[in-house]
């Protein structure tokens, strides 16, 4: 949807800008009347992870490494928005596909977004430099990982993070530049059937029981799968499976002798293919580990994110790390909602 300007009204300018409280645009009146009464499929599933999300101790080690960053800072300019309602509006940026001036039109727009970012009738619109420039915070403080890790406590505390079985995997995602270009320094070329891939890619590991993604990192693409397959690991598996890209003998010697079944596909060699068995276990083996393969597919398909909006590896991070974070939340809240 394109915005196009065709008035002079200085009020329309006011309105777009949203620089201004937002007392004409809705009241807590209006507000409890929809809440009660407009059960749209994306309300309800608002609904229930503002009721379900403890966002207080979410934000805490958030609040916590923001206040170390802004001890030397000034107190002077404008007033600070509230933290949840950053957080939130990551989050509806995701789940929704929206770029920042889109999300500030949004949320100025639609009722179930303020609500859901607790809005009232004397809060200012978060626009979209503010949100630009929380991004940037976040990113360069490694915040995304802090609350991707938050949630997923307490998805383990509800014990939907078993760690018993870790299937690991990873994906890659195309770079916001046109490769070779000199405006994104962190993308990087990797071959992928046979064809040259430019940007980066994401690394997750996924409880075998649940589907929930319990670790995850992003790095450039030509970083191996395999560098980061043990940090992908909880340490309390008892079997782990991958595809054969990971399959060494090394490996497999390593986690037989931690005591953990190695379901890593076999992969053969052209002076040794694998044997009949090798390939009955291989498509055995895959029917389990293509369950990874669905959170990459929830991200493309539902999402919109089929490629890296930024221009550095931090902020796509946040960028993976949010759209982990959501898949979560779809997975173990509302598993309805697509």
């Amino acid at each position: 949807m394109w915005y196009v300007r065709c008035s002079n009204d200085p009020s329309e300018e006011l309105m777009r800008s949203n620089k201004i409280h937002n007392a004409d645009l809705f009241t807590q009146a209006a507000n409890d009347g929809f809440r009660k009464h407009v059960k749209t499929q994306s309300k309800q599933a608002l609904e229930m992870i503002d009721a379900k999300v403890d966002w207080k101790r979410l934000l805490k080690p958030i609040e916590s490494a923001i206040a170390k960053e802004r001890t030397s800072e000034s107190t002077a300019g404008r007033s600070r928005m509230n933290l949840l309602v950053i957080v939130k509006c990551f989050l509806l940026q995701m789940m929704y596909n929206l770029s920042d001036p889109r999300l500030e039109e949004e949320i100025a727009d639609r009722r179930s977004f303020q609500i859901f970012l607790g809005l009232t009738s004397h809060d200012a619109i978060p626009d979209e430099t503010t949100i630009c420039r929380y991004r940037e915070l976040f990113a360069r403080l490694g915040l995304d990982k802090k609350l991707f890790q938050g949630f997923n406590r307490q998805l383990g505390d509800r014990g939907l993070i078993v760690g018993k079985g870790t299937i690991v995997d990873a994906t890659l995602k195309q770079a916001q530049a046109f490769g070779g270009g000199r405006r994104d320094k962190d993308a990087r070329y990797t071959s992928r059937k046979g064809k040259m891939f430019y940007g980066y890619k994401g690394h997750v590991g996924m409880d075998q029981k649940t589907e929930i993604i319990h670790t995850a990192d992003f790095t450039p693409a030509h970083v191996s799968d395999t560098a980061l397959f043990d940090k992908m690991l909880l340490g309390t598996e008892t079997s782990v499976y991958a595809d054969k890209g990971y399959a060494s003998k090394q490996r497999r010697e390593a986690l037989e002798d931690q005591g953990i079944q190695c379901r890593i596909l076999f992969r053969g060699a052209r002076a040794h293919p694998l044997s009949a068995h090798q390939k009955r276990i291989n498509k055995h083996l895959s029917s389990i580990r293509g369950a990874v393969e669905r959170p990459f597919a929830f991200m493309k398909r539902i999402l919109g994110y089929t490629r890296c909006r930024y221009y550095d590896l931090a902020r796509n991070r946040l960028q993976f790390m949010l759209s982990l974070m959501v898949y979560n939340m779809r997975r173990s809240i509302i598993p309805r909602w697509t």
